[in-house]
């Protein structure tokens, strides 16, 4: 019996975070088109346990790595007040990891996520998001 032979199916990337001993790897929970169109919701975010002043290893596969992508972070700061951080634009085919740390030892992450560019841009000349994979972080 012959059977073709196609291409194997490609799935969504994913991407990788550790912290406190413990990794996890996640799928996207939104994912679109190569021109940031045709979103479909896919996966609820990840949990991971971060202890505050933690720092978190991400990683993610080649087919975002070739492109852009950014870290973004929500954190509650030692007067819990919740702030914002993001990574600079990384990729390229040279970034496959990035380093979260928060600004001071007693902040508490709260929430991670890795936003995949697409090909098209916004009119600030930012580019439009493609794919965001997310987690939620416990103490």
């Amino acid at each position: 019996m012959l059977t073709g032979c196609g291409a194997l199916p490609r799935h969504d990337p994913e991407v990788t975070f550790y912290a406190n001993g413990k990794t996890i790897r996640i799928e996207p929970t939104i994912y679109c088109d190569l021109e940031g169109s045709n979103c479909a919701e896919k996966n609820p975010p990840g949990t991971l346990r971060v202890p505050p002043g933690e720092v978190v290893q991400i990683s993610v596969d080649g087919q975002l790595a070739d492109g852009l992508w950014e870290v973004v972070c929500v954190y509650e700061n030692a007067a819990r007040v919740q702030e914002g951080c993001t990574s600079p634009l990384l990729g390229k085919g040279e970034n496959y990891t990035y380093t979260l740390a928060v600004p001071d030892d007693s902040d508490q992450l709260l929430r991670i996520e890795v936003h995949e560019a697409a090909g098209a841009v916004l009119e600030t000349g930012q580019p439009l998001m493609r794919g965001s994979w997310v987690v939620d972080v416990t103490r």
